[in-house]
């Protein structure tokens, strides 16, 4: 693989396109769900509400691919699947050649929670101008990312639930070299997510 960020990133993008589709028979009341993605950035509160009546807009999406044997976890929230662009929306994928399991700490940098996956973590937010701001694995010699964490507090068969947190950059890379543009901070992320 010559460039694994960019399958990942392409990854991540498919997954939260084909799961963040419009829903067409009737679902739950959006004000008696069950499910939600909530988090702060910069201290700002931000609610990403289910609303099975005419989208999927929160997901959560669990494989195992055997012929690499990675397993993976992919939760995402967007706010409306009907914007025209990447915006407003959160997305957290966990790639590791060991089961993903609940209860533990994964994070980007090694040593500073339960896991640092050994395959991916990426964990991205989309604001409302369409900035990106990311975390990942921390795999050069420079520490490009600072810490992002992600816990699951369950995982069953319909749904996915957790907390979130971390420092999520955004980074210009357009002229060849990589500046650091801006950052926020992502606090008291929680979410439960249907499993699809």
């Amino acid at each position: 693989m010559k460039n694994p960020y960019k399958y990942l990133s392409i990854f991540l993008i498919a997954s939260l396109f084909l799961f963040s589709c419009s829903k067409s028979d009737n679902g739950t009341d959006e004000t008696d769900s069950d499910y939600y993605f909530r988090f702060k950035v910069d201290g700002n509160q931000v609610d990403y509400v289910f609303k099975p009546d005419t989208q999927i807009n929160l997901t959560g999406i669990i494989d195992h691919d055997e012929q690499s044997g990675v397993h993976a976890m992919n939760i995402g929230g967007i706010d409306t699947i009907f914007e025209t662009g990447l915006t407003n929306r959160f997305s957290i994928l966990i790639g590791d050649m060991e089961n993903i399991v609940a209860g533990t700490s994964y994070t980007n940098i090694q040593g500073q929670g339960d896991r640092t996956p050994d395959s991916a973590f990426n964990m991205s937010y989309f604001d409302a101008e369409g900035n990106i701001y990311i975390a990942v694995l921390n795999t050069t010699a420079t520490q490009l990312y600072d810490l992002a964490t992600v816990k699951f507090t369950e995982i069953t068969d319909s749904h996915v639930s957790g907390s979130f947190s971390g420092t999520l950059k955004w980074y210009d890379v357009s002229g060849g070299t990589v500046e650091l543009v801006d950052s926020v901070i992502i606090s008291e992320g929680i979410f439960k997510v249907p499993r699809y």
